[in-house]
């Protein structure tokens, strides 16, 4: 089993909307999407499921069964002075679809794996500004359905 970077395997791309869904992104939706991947500092799409306490009295060991689940998304972009495409296609309230490869870059062939995040942008924030550092800003999304986290990749 080998182990990776993410460097030179991802692939991040925003698409307004899919023809495909977000278990099966057609590839004309990956094609079509804003490539954010050279721009993207780093990424965090994660999904967590809650538990919901079931104590007895018949027990001092408290049971739990599965309640909801949710998601969160937040990533980093770098600004660019020439063409600043992360920045202009992410602006507050924004509602779109970021497609994620994180093995083998851009998922453009039938059957390739990805995930497609459902978003909507929150927030658009500046990172500090200081000597010697590039500038850049963090995008915070709400995730209001679920997503595609083991989507495939159709015509």
């Amino acid at each position: 089993m080998g182990r990776f970077i993410p460097n030179e395997n991802t692939f991040v791309g925003l698409a307004s909307a899919l023809v495909g869904s977000v278990d099966a992104p057609t590839v004309a939706d990956v094609n079509g999407s804003v490539d954010l991947t050279d721009l993207t500092m780093s990424l965090n799409a994660s999904a967590q499921g809650n538990a919901v306490p079931t104590p007895s009295f018949s027990h001092l060991f408290e049971t739990s069964i599965v309640g909801t689940s949710q998601a969160t998304f937040t990533a980093d972009f770098y600004r660019d002075d020439e063409d600043d495409l992360a920045w202009d296609s992410l602006p507050r309230l924004t509602a779109g679809f970021f497609i994620i490869s994180r093995f083998g870059g851009k998922p453009n062939t039938i059957g390739d794996k990805c995930e497609v995040w459902p978003v909507r942008v929150l927030s658009r924030a500046m990172s500090n500004m200081a000597n010697n550092t590039v500038e850049s800003f963090t995008v915070t999304c709400s995730v209001p359905s679920v997503p595609g986290e083991d989507a495939v990749t159709v015509a």
